[in-house]
């Protein structure tokens, strides 16, 4: 019999179907790395399992935004979740903002154009309040770690950003729509894409993860959201961008991205964490 990597992974791994190809996450470390794909190929990203976290802005291989009373801290291990990031907001100040960013203010190393690219992480959410926050996790743009930016007070992309990835905005309750934009067109998400609506939905638990990813490739380019590990959609219509989707002018691919995760908790009225057990993204080189 046949056995792959995915058919050996734990639930609480990284995704073998989806990192395919690509040098074992692990292998590129927090701060980035160049590593070599199975095919032999160099290809540089990062994997962080939070196992060490600096709290002060700007110091360390991230850039975060945290205002009010909120938080970004080191979390204490469970017998699963070797290295934990808990996003905390404080539930009453409304606007409050947590925006994590893999890099320096200025660091975008990655390119939806031209070589392959996965991104992928676990997390879990201690509340699901509808009308109460906006998640959002993926690739943005360097100049999106400011107030306002991930999510206007509106409740929308700010419309001069760049974003690949899941979002949650706060009218929906548990669900995760798969959601993009380029800054020179409109923001697309389940609303506008009915095969990228809903691809994960969570229960309010901070314990119950998923594993949230997706899989740009280039030659024809094609985007495809993964949820624990397998293609999200169904085989009718699973959540895939096509060749044409990804050359619309609404998608991302003239700009550097970053990897971010974004909280925006627009009522101030329910405490949120979201814990992030690890993530990681990469991109072949040539």
């Amino acid at each position: 019999m046949h056995t792959t990597f995915d058919d050996l992974a734990k639930s609480y791994l990284p995704s073998g179907r989806l990192w395919k190809g690509f040098a074992p996450p692990t292998a590129f470390g927090p701060h980035g790395n160049v590593g070599i794909s199975q095919s032999g190929n160099p290809c540089f990203g990062f994997f962080d399992n939070f196992h060490a976290f600096n709290e002060t802005s700007l110091d360390g291989p991230y850039a975060h935004l945290v205002t009010a009373g909120g938080s970004a801290a080191l979390a204490a291990d469970t017998a699963t979740e070797k290295g934990l990031l808990a996003l905390t907001t404080a539930g009453d100040t409304a606007e409050d903002e947590i925006v994590l960013k893999w890099g320096s203010t200025l660091s975008a190393p990655f390119k939806l154009a031209d070589n392959d690219l996965v991104f992928e992480c676990r997390v879990a959410l201690s509340a699901i309040t509808t009308d109460v926050v906006s998640v959002a996790l993926g690739l943005g743009d360097a100049g999106m770690i400011v107030t306002d930016k991930f999510f206007t007070d509106a409740d929308i992309l700010d419309g001069d950003g760049d974003f690949l990835g899941f979002a949650k905005l706060v009218a929906e309750t548990g669900d995760f729509d798969g959601a993009y934009q380029d800054a020179d067109g409109a923001y697309i998400d389940g609303g506008t894409k009915t095969k990228l609506n809903a691809l994960a939905t969570f229960t309010a638990s901070a314990t119950t993860y998923k594993k949230l990813g997706f899989r740009y490739r280039a030659h024809p380019q094609k985007v495809e959201w993964y949820v624990d590990g397998v293609l999200a959609g169904d085989s009718a219509t699973p959540a895939r961008l096509t060749d044409a989707e990804c050359k619309a002018a609404s998608f991302p691919n003239d700009v550097l991205l970053a990897p971010y995760i974004a909280i925006k908790d627009k009522a101030g009225t329910t405490a949120l964490t979201v814990n992030l057990d690890w993530w990681g993204c990469a991109q072949m080189l040539g």
